[in-house]
């Protein structure tokens, strides 16, 4: 009885040492300049990019990629600030673009601290799962979160829950209600 106990002890402190050497790859990447956290499984690499709205616009922005066994994780963020006139149609812009990746499996309004963001799943023709949020802040940035795993990968939880936008002082921006400006601290 107790070689069974000292056995399931030993299990139990291997499986929590595994545990815990799988979460300490990811943590909290913070980038003040672009106002958000995201958690990531390492130190994202960050490139510029232009993004081009439908109007024609061309955006400065910046896309923040890391990769781990699962899959490839990305944060893009396109300022929006100097083109206020079509910040209205960011997120449908950007909701486009995911949805041309492949077949669309879920598609739906969020909210994420009471910004409003949209939600989509899609499996690529290469057999893979993009899950993805779109949010616009208040101050005029798009963000957009990509979680390109295998379809039998775990939903990358510790990624896709993780985004939080900052205001310039790199506090958390969440709002009472959605479309409010009063926040909850």
């Amino acid at each position: 009885m107790r070689f069974a106990s000292l056995i399931s002890a030993a299990f139990a402190l291997a499986l929590s040492s595994g545990i815990a050497f799988a979460q300490a790859e990811w943590a909290e990447f913070v980038d003040r300049a672009d106002h958000f956290t995201v958690n990531f499984p390492g130190d994202p690499a960050k490139t510029d990019t232009t993004f081009t709205t439908a109007k024609g616009t061309k955006l400065q922005g910046h896309v923040y990629s890391a990769q781990d066994r699962r899959g490839i994780y990305h944060m893009t963020v396109i300022d929006y600030r100097n083109a206020k006139d079509e910040v209205g149609t960011a997120i449908e812009e950007a909701a486009k673009m995911v949805r041309a990746k492949g077949t669309v499996k879920y598609d739906g309004t969020g909210m994420l601290d009471n910004h409003k963001s949209q939600r989509i799943t899609v499996e690529t023709p290469e057999g893979r799962r993009l899950l993805s949020e779109i949010l616009v802040s208040m101050d005029g940035r798009l963000y957009i979160s990509e979680a390109d795993t295998t379809l039998n990968a775990a939903p990358p939880a510790q990624f896709q829950a993780s985004l939080q936008v900052l205001d310039d002082d790199g506090v958390r921006i969440r709002y009472r209600a959605v479309g409010s400006t009063e926040r909850v601290r």
